[in-house]
């Protein structure tokens, strides 16, 4: 009560220190409520008076992004991350909350940074160095290039090339004064490099002391009595499908004919079970947020004995589920569903390898059993029924390359595959993306608090850029940029599903759409074309899965439907905390793309390839190699021209020789140089040339009127 008093008195006029105490005495009470809402970021201390951030005109954002000379900051419901000058700062790191301040430009919207809400660091991690005189730790990424980070005197021995984990201790402008933690190893040892894009993201490599005891009280097998009040589906053909290499299964399925339908079961490792709210594993796991998964290893959320252990649906022993049992008619609809607290044993570990060969009718070495390859083919069936009524509702089916480095002991990746979808792959992904619907319906239906995934309508300012780039490579829109449905994006993509600029097409899009998120608000998925949707499949890897586990167990098993302002901000929370730790988990695992990408390149300076356009800024082109599908950057200061940037067509043209590149344009380019250090990978065309020899169809009707003229060139 205090706190809302002290704030609504705040929202009429900024009051000075001794005021505020004056009008609400000078306890210890009003000190610690000035202290909570400065912390919560609901108040703002300007000197000696205290103010709310709106009253100073100020925004609250995040940092995401810190380059050579300017950075740039997300603000909660802004599509489009804003400027922040580098000199204007102000000492953030990348990943701070902070205020932010609008400042005259007259180039673009610009801000400062006014003042740090909140650190996000609890630690950072560089390579040591030496320089003038005193240790220093050389950290990229997450501060302005001015800022030093100097190593406080210890009695370790300290060498240069090491990288190492650190605390700052104090900052002064741009000096920050760090306590060594802990020495990561030599930068050239195997598996070094990635640990340090790792800790220097600030996630947690290692599991806590306290997480490590608990796991001592957590059983290696499910007894007879966990196993009471829970439906027994033991007897039932279940099976798990993942990829070769996955060592946690937290999904198994299932399917059989009832009259003229399909019933089909989705059972999820019930990790809810065994990771109970408020223990040192539930912290941890909220704190991590998700897997992460790189080239050398996984981060798990969860410790391997509960990921691959108890947890994982392991083939031929007794596993806790929670069960999505659901009815689909021969179009694909489905018409009812049970969500229910079960037992399985998984009848066999099959991979989309296999499912792959079989549905495809190539031979196999060894079959698991006619009756499972009888279910495949059922599973499939029933899958294709249900992709096909979501590609009629409107759902996205849009292409991204997603590469595998196959790397020796040493680290060093020796083959590049792009990841390809199957049949098995969709079949898995049908049956879990409906899973998650059935179970967000049914509690939305009850209107009751829920952790959502969203993905919102695009921006319509993205949208219109996507519709003239659309438009420029030949395939005109009629749909509004204000409200454009899901429907009429994909109908849209159809028609170019099979021109060789699709996957142009398809990549653009993706950067017009919004970010998928968590969320306490039902807002739907804009990108599968539905109303309702949550993560339930994946509790192994994910928290928000983990939470509506204990939803589920909450209001459909316990019946406990009481409900308070608490628990509703604790869901909020978890929801933001959770979109949050997701972004890091994607930032980490591309740049560990990134260096692999550079690493395997990097024996290969001087190769010709084969590539296309994949994406423009004023500076060049990135070109995807279409053999390995790794890109790379021409500089416009490479070419043999001056080149004009079209923002509108994603275009360049040459001011002398008229040359028109766009996005799609094949190329040959040399790989000149690979900077491990930065993860960047710069291209040469072999000439200013394009070997498709494209010319835009603006230029050809241009040079066409030319011709009719008697132009000269």
């Amino acid at each position: 009560m205090l706190k809302e008093n002290i704030l609504n008195m705040l929202k009429k006029h900024s009051l000075s220190e001794s005021l505020i105490y004056e009008i609400f005495s000078s306890s210890q009470e009003t000190k610690k409520a000035l202290l909570e809402l400065v912390e919560e970021g609901k108040i703002i201390r300007v000197r000696k008076e205290y103010a709310t951030p709106e009253s100073l005109k100020l925004v609250r954002g995040t940092i995401v992004s810190i380059k050579d000379r300017f950075s740039f900051a997300s603000i909660a419901g802004q599509d489009e991350d804003v400027y922040i000058p580098n000199s204007s700062l102000n000492s953030a790191f990348k990943g701070d909350e902070v205020y932010l301040k609008k400042i005259p430009s007259y180039y673009r919207d610009e801000y400062e940074v006014f003042s740090i809400i909140k650190r996000a660091r609890q630690t950072i991690c560089g390579e040591i160095k030496y320089y003038y005189g005193q240790w220093i730790l050389n950290v990229n990424d997450i501060a302005s290039k001015g800022m030093t980070f100097v190593i406080n005197p210890t009695e370790e021995k300290l060498f240069e090339g090491y990288i190492a984990l650190g605390v700052v201790t104090k900052q002064k402008k741009e000096t920050a004064y760090v306590d060594i933690v802990r020495i990561v190893g030599n930068k050239n040892d195997p598996g070094v490099d990635i640990s340090q894009i790792i800790l220097a993201n600030d996630a947690p490599i290692s599991f806590p002391d306290k997480v490590r005891e608990e796991l001592k009280h957590i059983p290696s097998q499910v007894s007879e009595e966990e196993m009471k009040g829970r439906e027994d589906f033991r007897d039932h053909l279940i099976v798990t499908i993942d990829g070769d290499d996955a060592k946690d299964f937290d999904d198994a399925v299932e399917v059989k004919r009832v009259g003229e339908n399909y019933e089909v079961g989705v059972h999820i490792a019930d990790v809810a079970h065994y990771v109970k709210e408020g223990s040192s594993l539930d912290i941890e796991a909220l704190n991590r947020g998700t897997s992460i998964y790189v080239t050398d290893r996984v981060v798990p959320m969860l410790p391997f004995e509960l990921s691959n252990g108890i947890c994982s649906l392991n083939e031929g022993v007794d596993r806790l589920v929670t069960s999505c049992i659901f009815s689909v008619d021969n179009k694909g609809n489905i018409i009812n569903r049970r969500i229910v607290k079960g037992v399985i044993r998984s009848c066999g570990r099959l991979t989309y390898k296999y499912v792959n060969k079989l549905l495809h009718h190539e031979p196999i070495d060894k079959h698991f059993s006619p009756e499972i390859d009888e279910m495949l083919f059922l599973l499939n069936e029933v899958s294709s029924k249900i992709r096909k009524r979501r590609q009629k509702q409107g759902a996205l089916d849009l292409e991204s390359v997603e590469l595998k480095f196959i790397c020796d002991e040493k680290g060093q990746p020796l083959q590049v595959v792009k990841r390809v979808q199957e049949e098995g792959e969709e079949l898995i992904e049908d049956l879990m993306i409906s899973a998650n619907e059935q179970v967000s319906e049914e509690i939305f239906n009850n209107k009751l608090p829920f952790i959502y995934r969203i993905h919102e309508q695009p921006k319509a300012k993205k949208m219109d850029s996507f519709m003239k780039l659309s438009t420029h490579l030949g395939y005109k829109t009629s749909f509004s940029s204000l409200d454009v449905t899901p429907k009429e994006l994909s109908d849209h993509m159809n028609k170019a599903k099979n021109d060789e600029r699709y996957v142009i097409l398809s990549l653009m899009l993706l950067k017009s759409l919004a970010k998928a998120r968590y969320s306490i608000e039902n807002k739907g998925h804009y990108g599968l074309a539905s109303s309702c949707y949550t993560h339930f499949t994946s509790p192994i890897r994910r928290y928000p899965d983990l939470i509506v586990h204990r939803l589920i167990d909450r209001y459909i098993v316990q019946k406990d439907f009481s409900i308070d302002k608490a628990f509703v901000e604790n869901l909020d929370f978890i929801a933001e905390n959770s979109s949050i730790k997701e972004r890091r988990a994607i930032t980490i695992e591309r740049a560990v793309d990134d260096l692999m990408a550079c690493k395997f390149l990097k024996d290969k300076i001087g190769n010709r390839y084969q590539g296309f356009v994949s994406g423009m800024t004023q500076n060049g082109m990135f070109i995807q190699l279409d053999e390995f599908g790794i890109d790379g950057f021409v500089s416009f200061d490479d070419l043999d021209d001056y080149y004009i940037f079209d923002e509108r067509y994603m275009s360049a043209r040459g001011a002398r020789n008229r040359l028109c590149y766009e996005l799609g344009d094949k190329v040959e380019v040399i790989v000149s140089s690979v900077n491990l250090t930065n993860r960047q990978i710069t291209f040469t065309l072999v000439q200013d040339r394009k070997t498709n020899n494209h010319i835009s169809r603006k230029e050809k009707r241009k040079q066409k009127g030319e011709r009719k003229h008697g132009a000269r060139y």
